[in-house]
């Protein structure tokens, strides 16, 4: 359901409330009536009401009443039906299909007793069919029903506040909740697929790995005194049973195999301009149009992990670890995986030439294909695994491989988001680290080493690595943040262009969610923020108190005034609002004027001069419940605009009206706009 058919259902339910009323009523109702309730998501129900209640288009007592109501006649439907037919009620449609629930439910009652009523509503599968065990053994009815009107009354909030707090949640998270949640959940995806491709490869592999050594043993042994040098007589030796890196050595074998059959054919498919290269484009359009500020510091933070700064203390600790434990062959080993893969993925960058989707780099690394910090990151870490896998168990293995897996995924995600690399050069970098990963691999688990003390190298790895991201991130973040930062071309315009029609082509819509038009944008300034700020605080605005983790928690405490509480950011285009100024509003104690501005592509010159665009609403701060508040934006951008006007006087200030062309309708038919702009800007 898109954002306009969901605002559409809102209105709906908040002009014909007697029809949602009456479905929390049946879906209690359904929920709590024997067997009936196992396939009626009641719960789910309760929460979605709440959820509608957090918006104000159902009453929270109201909504709470008629679930309740809707429990407790349930459950009394169940209960008459195991009090009628009594010892029949096993035999009887459609408990007989349900003989083994019938079972538990017994056995609950008897564990439990009469406090099984209260306790049941809030049990799973057994549930619905708790009133009826009851009724079928005898329980009095004035015991039952003292305990059935008890629990519904539990039992109605317990589901439905939740769905209160989520409601209003999603009013806090402000407008970038449906592009933060995506990236979440496409996070969430690469870590579980990670996950589970680990541990469906091991848990797959093992027996046939096992099926496949005796297969090749067979065949390499058919042919007695086998020559070393032919294929039989080498896979004789690598195979030797007395050998337990066999199974090793066949699975790195596998990734090799596979890892470069896919890096080959990237290879193929960039260097041709195959379908690869039309899902780049795409990939990188669609990342693009998913930035956030949040989401942009969370994959910030990510890439970072893949950084030099990062990695080569990890790579340093592990030779030093390995050679304190004189672990040579080891140590020798994983510097030759970490310096060659550097140094090859420099070559093949400088070899194929490739440019990056964007202008990021300079230098030996200024290319594209393949993306380094892929490769260097399964280098690292996957070689880590390498080292560390012979002296873990089969869940060690599961759970470190995990672990690493999903840390060189997510950096690698990172890349693509944002803007650094295409999809190819992150493919093409996973897969040539895992066939470098392979091929050292096989080479290190041919010739047996000593122990060495794999869960030492992995911790003292562990917290070289925390300890470094930590100190690169605190370093880098601002550099990073300005570096990565979404690109965006630069328009310039005269001045009086702009003030004549030239502010006609800047957007009339705060682009919000899913592109959808939010709120018209009533304001354009062209001139410095600074100048603005200090013009509107002397008649009464003062800076907003920005959203942090720490005064969040003002939000639910409905006793600050509303001039106090923090402001919760807006996006437009993907970017967080550059100014935000609140005053408030005389005779309005739980209102307060809002205005903030987002920067564009346009500017004047000489000297250059940004143009910036913004909103201005009445906020009103709801209280759906006694322990928190709830803001709302006002659908009036006629009367707030009105008061910026006064405040600008002396100022080279007017009121413009757009053209139906560059005024679009908004998604909402509450909107009282006029469609005209105020312009203002600073005189030289």
């Amino acid at each position: 359901m898109d954002i306009a058919n969901f605002n559409a259902l809102i209105a709906w339910i908040a002009q014909h409330p007697e029809w949602a009323y009456a479905t929390v009523f049946l879906a209690a109702f359904s929920e709590s009536l024997a067997v009936v309730g196992l396939f009626v998501p009641g719960a789910l129900v309760m929460f979605g009401a709440g959820a509608v209640v957090a918006v104000g288009s159902l009453d929270l007592w109201a909504t709470m009443a008629w679930a309740a109501a809707g429990a407790i006649t349930g459950d009394a439907g169940s209960y008459w039906l195991g009090h009628h037919y009594r010892a029949e009620l096993p035999n009887r449609w459609p408990f007989r299909r349900y003989p083994k629930l019938l079972e538990k439910g017994t056995a609950f009652f008897h564990r439990h007793g009469g406090m099984s009523i209260f306790l049941g509503r809030f049990v799973g599968p057994i549930r619905p069919v708790i009133p009826a065990v009851a009724g079928m053994l005898g329980m009095p009815p004035a015991r039952f029903y003292t305990a059935n009107i008890l629990s519904a009354l539990g039992w109605a909030p317990t589901y439905i506040l939740p769905g209160v707090v989520f409601g209003a949640s999603l009013g806090l998270a402000g407008s970038v909740a449906t592009r933060l949640a995506l990236i979440l959940v496409l996070m969430l995806i690469l870590i579980s697929g990670s996950i589970w491709i680990v541990t469906r490869s091991l848990t797959w592999l093992q027996p046939r790995i096992g099926q496949s050594l005796v297969r090749l043993q067979t065949w390499a042994g058919s042919a007695p005194a086998a020559h070393p040098g032919s294929a039989r007589g080498m896979v004789a030796a690598l195979l030797d049973p007395a050998r337990p890196e066999s199974r090793a050595l066949l699975l790195l074998a596998g990734i090799l195999i596979a890892s470069a059959w896919m890096f080959f054919g990237i290879i193929e498919d960039v260097v041709s301009g195959d379908p690869l290269v039309v899902v780049d484009k795409s990939v990188y359009h669609l990342m693009q149009g998913l930035r956030t500020p949040i989401s942009d510091g969370i994959m910030i933070a990510l890439t970072e992990l893949g950084d030099a700064a990062v990695t080569l203390p990890v790579i340093s600790a592990g030779l030093l670890w390995l050679l304190w434990k004189r672990a040579w062959r080891p140590a020798a080993y994983w510097l030759a995986a970490a310096s060659f893969g550097a140094v090859l993925t420099v070559v093949l960058k400088a070899g194929f030439g490739l440019p990056r989707p964007l202008p990021l780099y300079d230098g030996s690394i200024a290319f594209g294909f393949p993306s380094g910090h892929a490769v260097m990151s399964i280098v690292v870490f996957g070689f880590l695994g390498v080292l560390s896998a012979r002296e873990l168990s089969l869940r060690g293995k599961f759970v470190v491989f995990s672990i690493l897996a999903m840390i060189a995924g997510l950096i690698a995600f990172s890349r693509i988001y944002l803007g650094a690399h295409w999809l190819s050069d992150v493919l093409g970098g996973l897969s040539f680290g895992m066939a470098w990963v392979a091929l050292l691999g096989i080479a290190y688990a041919r010739r047996p080493a000593p122990p060495i003390a794999a869960h030492g190298l992995l911790v003292v790895a562990s917290i070289v690595f925390i300890v470094a991201a930590v100190v690169h991130a605190t370093s880098q973040r601002a550099a990073d943040t300005a570096r990565y930062a979404v690109q965006r071309p630069l328009t310039m315009m005269a001045l009086q262009d702009w003030w004549r029609q030239g502010w006609q082509i800047l957007p009339a819509w705060r682009i919000d969610i899913e592109g959808e038009n939010e709120q018209p944008l009533t304001v354009q300034w062209a001139g410095s923020l600074e100048f603005l700020s200090a013009r509107l605080m002397a008649q009464g605005w003062r800076e907003a108190t920005p959203m942090s983790v720490r005064n969040s928690l003002l939000w639910l405490n409905p006793r600050h005034a509303v001039m106090q509480l923090p402001l919760l950011p807006h996006a437009h285009d993907g970017r967080h609002e550059a100014l935000a100024l609140i005053r408030p509003v005389k005779g309005a104690p739980d209102h307060r004027l809002v205005l903030r501005l987002w920067p564009t592509e346009t500017m004047l010159p000489a000297p250059r001069t940004p143009i910036w665009v913004g909103t201005l609403t009445e906020e009103t701060i709801q209280r759906p419940l006694a322990w928190f508040n709830l803001p709302r934006d006002g659908r009036d951008f006629i009367a707030p605009r009105r008061i910026l006007f006064d405040n600008l006087s002396g100022l080279p200030v007017q009121r413009v009206i757009r053209n139906a062309a560059s005024a679009p309708v908004g998604e909402d038919g509450d909107i009282v706009w006029d469609k005209s702009v105020l312009l203002a800007y600073q005189p030289e």
